[in-house]
């Protein structure tokens, strides 16, 4: 089928060595840190280490890894002067936005879950399975390629450099707003993903909190973020899919 066929292609572009050692490199560095907390602050449980970790750089690769793989959907192709061979490809565009949208989640789904797998293998010695947080924090993780991919695509498709914002959102904004005082940090996907995650309460320097972004009120119960999550991620997907719909894209003129 075209269908199997693009998603192929997709996929094999995004598994390229190139493209994707890089950032199983940079989920190795989630092993290291994990085994060297202990050095860094020796009272901490191996759950403490996980936690840490994992805020600070696990959930972190998730919204950058997306940022990058996402907006390359159409960028790259308007950039590099392919999207009209894209495009006259016998599908649907709607569809053939969402299957290219799918292998991007699937990506970057896998590379947040091998650096999650890796921060619990170095913070629990080597018993990874010991760590009870784990189930919960890989759903969150497949959840926010979801959603982070969802809201990326749907800025991919309204402004060229997308990538800058999109980095932006991800380092900044998300880095940030879940420190604010009052509602804001209903504002952030990374609190929706923190409430499914459920990582219990500890006490932590205020430095390390500012970090991982749990200085924060987070009041959104497990429920409320699953459903949140989930009707945002469907509406920009079909917002997205009808924009693409109904707007032409073509080569830039000024890329190199």
């Amino acid at each position: 089928m075209v269908e199997s066929a693009i998603f192929g292609q997709a996929m094999r572009e995004y598994l390229r060595p190139r493209r994707l050692l890089p950032w199983l490199a940079l989920a190795a560095v989630c092993l290291v840190l994990a085994s060297l907390w202990r050095q860094l602050e020796p009272g901490a449980t191996a759950q403490q280490r996980y936690m840490n970790v994992s805020s600070i750089l696990v959930f972190r690769i998730l919204a950058l890894v997306s940022a990058i793989f996402t907006t390359a959907i159409v960028s790259q192709e308007v950039e590099q002067r392919t999207i009209v061979y894209l495009l006259t490809r016998p599908v649907q565009r709607w569809k053939l936005l969402l299957i290219r949208y799918g292998a991007s989640v699937l990506v970057v789904a896998l590379v947040s879950l091998i650096a999650a797998a890796l921060a619990s293998f170095g913070a629990y010695s080597g018993r990874p399975l010991s760590n009870p947080l784990f189930l919960k924090d890989a759903e969150a993780l497949i959840v926010g390629a979801f959603a982070y991919g969802a809201l990326f695509l749907f800025v991919s498709l309204l402004f060229n450099r997308a990538l800058i914002i999109c980095a932006l959102f991800a380092f900044g904004w998300e880095a940030s707003i879940s420190n604010m005082p009052g509602e804001m940090y209903r504002m952030s996907i990374f609190s929706y993903l923190q409430a499914i995650a459920e990582h219990p309460n500890t006490e932590s320097n205020r430095l390390l909190g500012f970090i991982s972004g749990a200085l924060g009120d987070n009041a959104i119960s497990r429920g409320s973020a699953y459903t949140t999550l989930i009707v945002m991620t469907v509406v920009l997907l079909g917002i997205s899919a009808w924009w693409f719909t109904q707007f032409e894209y073509v080569p830039r003129e000024d890329a190199e």
